[in-house]
Parts: C-alpha cells; sequence; structure tokens
C-alpha cells in the first residue's frame, strides 16, 4: 500500500512538473518581436444569416507593449483607427467621421470592437494575472496538439469575464482554444486560433475565430501578411498622430 501510495504521488507531481506561471511566461516570450506589419481580414456573420467584411492594417512595437490598427475598406470606416498602449491598458478610438478621439474608458472596453464578436479587451494584450486568480488544472488534446489548460477566475466583479479557460500547447506554447463565462458562469464565447506557422524567427496565427454563443454569431480575423522587425516610426504610435 505505502509503495501505491508513494506511486501516486509522484504520477500527480510529474503531470504538474511545470507552473501555470511558467507556461504563461513562455507563451508571452512568443511575442518577442521588435515590430510587425499585418494586413488582415474581419468578417462577422450574423444570427440572421448576414455577413460583414473589413479590411486592416496593422502595426505593433515591442512585441505587443504598442499596437494601432486602421481600417481601409468598405469606404464608409476606411481610416477609422484604434491606438493600443502599455499592453492594451489604454486605448484610443480615432473617428473618420467626426475627425474626433477619444479615448476608451475602462467599462468601454468590454464593448464590441467594430461590431465584431471581439471587444476591446479581447483585442488587447494586457496581462490577465493582473486582474484574474490563475493555475494549471489539467492537459489536455485539443485538435490532436497536446496542451495545458489553464483556469482563470476573476478577482472582482469589475472583469467582463467571470472566469476562462485557455488551452495552451504544450510544443510551442502557443494558445490555441479559450472559453469564456459571463457574470452568471454561461459560456458566453468560444475562441479558436488556427493556421499557426513559423514565420522566420517568429509565430504567426492564420486564422483567429471568436463565438459569441448567446448572440449566435462569430467573427473571423484573417492574416493576409505579416511581416516582422520592420523599420516602424516611433511616432504613429502616439494620440496626436491618430488624425493623420
Amino acid at each position: 500500500m505505502k509503495n501505491i501510495l508513494i506511486s501516486l504521488f509522484m504520477v500527480v507531481n510529474m503531470a504538474f512538473a511545470i507552473t501555470a506561471d511558467e507556461i504563461l511566461d513562455k507563451s508571452e516570450a512568443n511575442d518577442n518581436f521588435k515590430t510587425s506589419k499585418s494586413t488582415n481580414l474581419e468578417i462577422s456573420y450574423k444570427s440572421d444569416g448576414s455577413k460583414r467584411e473589413s479590411e486592416m492594417i496593422a502595426f505593433s512595437k515591442d512585441g505587443n507593449e504598442k499596437s494601432l490598427m486602421e481600417y481601409i475598406r468598405p469606404k464608409r470606416i476606411k481610416g477609422m483607427k484604434v491606438l493600443m498602449l502599455n499592453d492594451g491598458d489604454d486605448i484610443w478610438f480615432y473617428s473618420n467621421r467626426t475627425n474626433r478621439v477619444r479615448k476608451i474608458a475602462s467599462h468601454q472596453k468590454k464593448q464590441s470592437a467594430n461590431g465584431s464578436d471581439f471587444s476591446y479587451e479581447d483585442m488587447s494584450m494586457s496581462d490577465n494575472r493582473k486582474d484574474y486568480d490563475y493555475k494549471l488544472i489539467s492537459e489536455e488534446k485539443v485538435d490532436d496538439k497536446d496542451c495545458y489548460k489553464i483556469e482563470f477566475k476573476a478577482k472582482d466583479d469589475d472583469n467582463t469575464y467571470s472566469k476562462f479557460y485557455m488551452w495552451i500547447d504544450k510544443t510551442n506554447f502557443l494558445a490555441i482554444s479559450g472559453e469564456f463565462y459571463d457574470e452568471d458562469g454561461e459560456l458566453w464565447k468560444q475562441l479558436s486560433i488556427r493556421d499557426i506557422k513559423k514565420n522566420g524567427k517568429y509565430w504567426s496565427a492564420g486564422e483567429v475565430e471568436m463565438k459569441n454563443l448567446l448572440k449566435d454569431s462569430r467573427t473571423i480575423f484573417k492574416t493576409i501578411k505579416v511581416e516582422y522587425d520592420v523599420k516602424l516610426d516611433d511616432n504613429m504610435f502616439t494620440e496626436r498622430k491618430l488624425k493623420r
């Protein structure tokens, strides 16, 4: 009996030989590029069967500490921009219709970005460890990939989600799936990250999909082209440059 108990103890400890912090650190280390420039399609499918498509150019610097998205079509939103600084903690929105810049308040980060199923908070890259308690709860397969499953639980009621789960690929420590729950504990959104390939020194996702189960809608981001470590002017990531 003693030997059986020792064996079970060893198996449990071997299963979690890595910590949640180590997994998340390795995952965030994937964003170690200096700069990036990408062209992306945003396709939203509504519950009534309608579909809306837009195209944007996105720029990032210092991983994702600074990012700028500018919509280039359709014509009605051409020139609309979203600026995110400090890993998404600070967000500004520029409207091409009003020619005005406004800062997104904390409670507004929960709102839909460009009518999509991604909120401003979803699109930002802020460290969830600040606002959620987290732990490694299991190891599971997703699409035949061995993954770590990490649970995040909100520290207070101000967070968008009461809890969420992320599945992180063991081989490259990239997140490939997620589930997000509302304040009543009901499954609200499902995230899928597909077509992950290595582009030079860096990993890139060809397609990111967010399903809103409560609205029966979904939005897909498709990367048409991406370049890393390109020359970018630091001044482009400033509020005063949004109107230009």
